[in-house]
């Protein structure tokens, strides 16, 4: 690993330049207005000027990692120059609806924190390889290079004697998952603009003050662990946009992200734990643009029933069944109307009947789930 010295972003010019087996093409955006098929979302992401595709071939043949101490080491291009650019990739993916902690509070808890403080929140969420979508689906078959190029990557820093790797490379669903990072603070510096800092990132810039910082939406009870945070830290907004190209507001991280199909920007970092031994690789989002809206959560069946089945008021006399949910004798779940008229069920149905009122009648039909 070569000494960090100062990084340029990828946007000062065409990554493209650096790699002779990438294209020089004029980049494409995605999404565009022009309908998007296959093949356009792979040329748009091959063609990129700002990062580079992540299931290029052979892409840890071009990147290194620069060692920065304390500041942990990030992952560059090979140029051959004096000039370092920070190594930006890029892919298509689908947000693991599990796992999901990019809320505004990135699951912080005050309780149950075990020594963390607030201004150390890590926004994360889980990458999968796009599941059904007759746009974006093509993407799943480069899912699999994705994540040997990303693993290619983690072995430019190699294991020594005794210790341990925590890759970046996670597990969901008993299937392989990119495990994606976003620092919610950045620490103030002594020669800080307060009314324009440039938040973590490669494109996405907001001005970001204390009053700001200060009207984050959290909940009543990390407000003090805001205001404390607000002292020495800058808030950092997710860099994130909608469908429509516009910035994503923190109260809609969850509802417009989580489930969503993304095209995702992000870096590699690299941090050695000295006390556990631990060779720690990160991503580090750069940018994000929602390519397909989450699909509405499923209703849980049960609560859809016990809401629809609720007893009516006193002054409702209109009769209708009432579900039930109960084990059967031979140990499948069922979900059952029961009746007075059942001998082995009499005594509960009994019991209901009275609880629901006398007008309410019950009926008896068995809905086993073979």
């Amino acid at each position: 690993m070569s000494p960090l010295i100062s990084i340029q972003s990828s946007t000062s010019g065409d990554i493209n330049t650096l790699l002779p087996a990438l294209t020089d093409a004029p980049a494409t955006s995605v999404p565009c207005e022009a309908p998007l098929t296959s093949s356009s979302v792979l040329e748009s992401l091959k063609d990129s000027t700002f990062a580079i595709y992540a299931a290029t071939p052979n892409l840890a043949a071009r990147a290194e990692f620069f060692f920065g101490g304390a500041t942990g080491d990030i992952a560059v291009l090979k140029t051959g120059s004096d000039d370092v650019t920070e190594l930006v990739i890029s892919g298509v993916f689908e947000i693991d609806r599990q796992g999901f902690f990019m809320g505004p509070e990135g699951g912080y808890m005050a309780k149950n924190a075990f020594a963390h403080e607030f201004v150390d929140t890590k926004l994360t969420c889980n990458l999968l390889a796009v599941q059904c979508d007759a746009v974006y689906g093509i993407t799943q078959q480069d899912f699999p290079s994705i994540i040997s190029n990303i693993r290619a990557l983690e072995k430019l820093v190699p294991l020594k004697k005794g210790e341990s790797l925590l890759s970046c490379i996670r597990e969901s669903h008993s299937q392989p998952c990119i495990h994606l990072s976003h620092a919610l603070f950045n620490k103030k510096e002594d020669d800080d603009d307060p009314k324009s800092i440039s938040c973590n990132g490669l494109y996405f810039h907001v001005l970001a003050s204390d009053i700001a910082t200060a009207e984050w939406p959290v909940q009543d009870v990390l407000r003090d662990a805001l205001n404390q945070a607000s002292g020495t830290h800058y808030i950092s907004p997710l860099p994130a946009f909608d469908v429509d190209g516009e910035p994503i507001q923190p109260v809609d991280y969850h509802r417009l992200l989580c489930g969503a199909i993304v095209q995702v920007h992000f870096a590699i970092l690299h941090f050695f734990i000295k006390g556990d031994r631990k060779s720690v690789f990160t991503t580090a989002l750069r940018e994000m643009h929602v390519l397909r809206a989450p699909l509405q959560a499923p209703i849980n069946p049960l609560k859809h029933a016990r809401q629809s089945n609720e007893s009516p008021s006193a002054s409702t006399k209109r009769s209708r069944p009432v579900r039930l949910p109960y084990m059967c004798c031979d140990a499948i779940s069922c979900l059952c109307l029961l009746s007075p008229s059942c001998d082995w069920r009499s005594g509960l149905s009994s019991h209901y009947e009275l609880a629901m009122g006398a007008s309410t009648k019950v009926h008896h039909v068995n809905y086993c789930c073979l």
